[in-house]
């Protein structure tokens, strides 16, 4: 069973005005609300490709169970831990006239000690967890070696780690040695603390990440595609599917998604890659918050090119 945790989940509330005016009053031509972090982004996904996935989290409140809800009715299998907080709202206001997007994220509620030691014993808790994906930011009142915490105890259940987050957490976690890092070319650069222009050096600063510990990389690109450094064999790169971008939210967590089922299934690296690549394209054909349709992934696989990264 794939797990995936998200700490600081949040109920994304998605407004259309027609065209966004500053200082008047701007009527909300539609709206709509779905669940989201980037851990239950890729539940999502993972569900949506037939995959078996539990997304487990932190939520509170009414709009915890909304969350929770939206979930539910789209068949995602959850186990979320109650808190004495309320989930954060993120809101987007999207203007139809230019096709511009603002996205505006609360920090979500401060999490108190039993909670976090909560999540600890569901964690230790769990007895078929083959894969477990650890995403997104850390809430206020957790520290920021949460994650690293997290990996020493499911590595000790056997599972295989993933690990997508930014910042602190990132370099925390990444000194317990998950078995996969998924950074984008931003998060991949303040973990390095130097530039990754170039496709050499991006697996040059994977080579030396895994020197501490850490199984593989997968390095998203955005529209250009995605490279994978793995402990063996050569680097791989695949190239993006040529598609017509609505909206790049939820595409690297798509990937991930993508490539972690691949995995869970047994396939070869090539073959993750390749469905990564095309989970993240087919969600950047979706509009706002939305993601993959299973029929764009199909569609999409048969023209994701994978080639080896000379280096």
């Amino acid at each position: 069973m794939i797990y995936t945790l998200t700490l600081n989940p949040s109920l994304d509330r998605i407004l259309d005005v027609e065209d966004l005016k500053p200082d008047d009053a701007n009527r909300v031509a539609s709206e709509s609300r779905w669940a989201g972090g980037k851990g239950i982004d890729a539940a999502r996904v993972i569900r949506e490709m037939e995959g078996k996935c539990v997304a487990l989290g932190l939520v509170g409140g009414f709009d915890g169970l909304e969350l929770e809800g939206l979930l539910i009715n789209e068949g995602v299998l959850t186990r979320f831990i109650r808190i004495a907080g309320e989930t954060r709202i993120n809101v987007f206001v999207r203007n139809r006239k230019t096709g511009a997007q603002t996205g505006l994220n609360s920090p979500g509620p401060e999490i108190r000690p039993q909670e976090v030691a909560e999540i600890f014993h569901q964690i230790r808790g769990l007895k078929d967890a083959s894969h477990a994906m650890l995403c997104g930011s850390v809430p206020r009142g957790v520290t920021p070696s949460i994650y690293a915490q997290l990996i020493l105890t499911l590595k000790e259940k056997g599972a295989f780690v993933a690990l997508d987050t930014d910042g602190e957490p990132l370099r925390h976690g990444v000194s317990a040695g998950p078995d996969l890092i998924k950074p984008n070319a931003h998060e991949f650069e303040r973990l390095l603390g130097t530039p990754a222009a170039s496709h050499a050096d991006i697996v040059k600063g994977s080579r030396k990440v895994m020197e501490n510990g850490v199984g593989a990389v997968l390095a998203t690109l955005g529209r250009e595609g995605m490279i994978y450094t793995p402990p063996e064999g050569p680097p791989l790169f695949a190239v993006a599917p040529d598609v017509e971008t609505v909206s790049a939210i939820g595409a690297g967590d798509s990937a991930l998604a993508g490539f972690v089922l691949g995995l869970s299934l047994g396939r070869d690296p090539a073959d993750c890659i390749r469905l990564a690549s095309a989970a993240g394209a087919a969600t950047s054909m979706t509009p706002g918050v939305a993601l993959c349709r299973q029929e764009d992934v199909e569609r999409l696989l048969p023209h994701v090119e994978v080639k080896e990264v000379k280096a």
